[in-house]
């Protein structure tokens, strides 16, 4: 039985696309939405990260229908996010800190696996996690157990 705990805070998670791979590759890609739902926590995929699965022939694959849509506004060249990044990279890490400097209430995530682009956030201040970071948060939080969390590492 999965003990719910309620999220404290308001978290907003920008995913590019590495870790939405990796879920999807793990058959767990539904994670997101229970996460979502349960933690109530913002679910942004930037349209850049969602053209990148396009043109690979294949689709973000969340099922969700109040995921944010983020306008295309967003300057990725505002911040120093190095060009050499791919586009959904550039345009997650320019999100989070947007999200991040206007509001005091969220807390805003971009979550990669990127090495990169990790190492880019940390770099300008923007809170990041990985794959395992999104399944500890998920058994931390009670949307899936501690087995389950095992089994997806």
């Amino acid at each position: 039985m999965k003990k719910q705990k309620n999220c404290e805070k308001r978290y907003v998670f920008v995913f590019d696309t590495s870790t939405i791979t990796v879920l999807q590759e793990l058959g767990r890609v539904d994670l997101i939405d229970s996460i979502r739902r349960q933690c109530n926590v913002k679910i942004i995929i930037p349209q850049a990260v969602k053209n990148e699965f396009l043109r690979s022939g294949s689709q973000v694959g969340i099922q969700s229908n109040d995921i944010a849509e983020i306008p295309t506004e967003v300057d990725v060249h505002a911040i120093d996010v190095p060009q050499s990044l791919g586009e959904g990279e550039r345009h997650a890490i320019a999100i989070a800190y947007a999200i991040s400097k206007s509001s005091s209430e969220s807390i805003a995530l971009v979550v990669t696996d990127d090495l990169r682009a990790r190492r880019t956030c940390k770099k300008i201040g923007v809170k990041v996690l990985g794959t395992l970071g999104l399944i500890e948060f998920a058994k931390r939080y009670g949307v899936i157990t501690k087995e389950e969390a095992l089994n997806l590492t």
